[in-house]
């Protein structure tokens, strides 16, 4: 009898656990609203591109501005300056004061990964469900989610996109199906000041 209450036992104790550690897990939808807090985020980029045709890997370095209406702004300030804005439907491409702007309509393809990128950052994982699966692993303050293309043309693009974080993007890592691995890193991320300046708002009306 007492064998038989203690199996009850270590089995009402196993379902506890069980429950305990289902209703306190940080899953994917957690993920998303972890991020969407956070709308405006300014800070600084480190990437570095490794391909199979170069011997040494391309290091470029800047600032970040993500505004989850607007769109992205990304300055690189290293190697040399170049200011590239996205947002849904326009691209805008500055390098020593040449300018280029694209639409969704003049490359829908290009397009196709800039919507993909703006994801990324803004967490909006209900828009990766559609061409990813997603695996999350560790908790709100150390979480790292691997997505794995399933539809074309990103599956033939990419082979994996690791994403590593906390409330904010910290790092990103994009295999490629050919063998190119780009790693970004994010530093100094803050969301102050929390709406945009004159300036900014203009960098985004073109």
């Amino acid at each position: 009898m007492l064998n038989v209450k203690r199996y009850w036992s270590l089995l009402l104790a196993s379902f506890v656990m069980l429950f305990s550690v289902n209703s306190f897990a940080f899953s994917v939808d957690d993920l998303q609203q972890q991020l969407a807090k956070s709308t405006l985020v300014r800070g600084d980029f480190k990437q570095v591109r490794t391909m199979q045709m170069f011997a040494q890997p391309l290091s470029t370095s800047g600032t970040f501005l993500l505004d989850h209406e607007k769109g992205l702004l990304w300055q690189q300030t290293t190697p040399f300056p170049i200011a590239l804005t996205l947002t849904q439907n326009k691209l805008r491409q500055s390098i020593n004061g040449d300018t280029q702007v694209m639409t969704d309509s003049d490359n829908p393809m290009a397009f196709y990964f800039t919507r993909l990128f703006l994801s990324l950052f803004k967490g909006d994982t209900e828009s990766i469900k559609e061409n990813f699966t997603l695996q999350l692993t560790g908790e709100k303050d150390a979480w790292t989610l691997i997505l794995t293309p399933t539809k074309a043309p990103i599956d033939s693009v990419f082979k994996t996109i690791k994403i590593e974080g906390n409330d904010y993007l910290n790092r990103v890592v994009l295999s490629e199906v050919r063998g190119d691995v780009t790693e970004m890193v994010f530093t100094n991320q803050s969301t102050e000041p929390a709406t945009l300046t004159e300036e900014e708002l203009r960098v985004f009306e073109f």
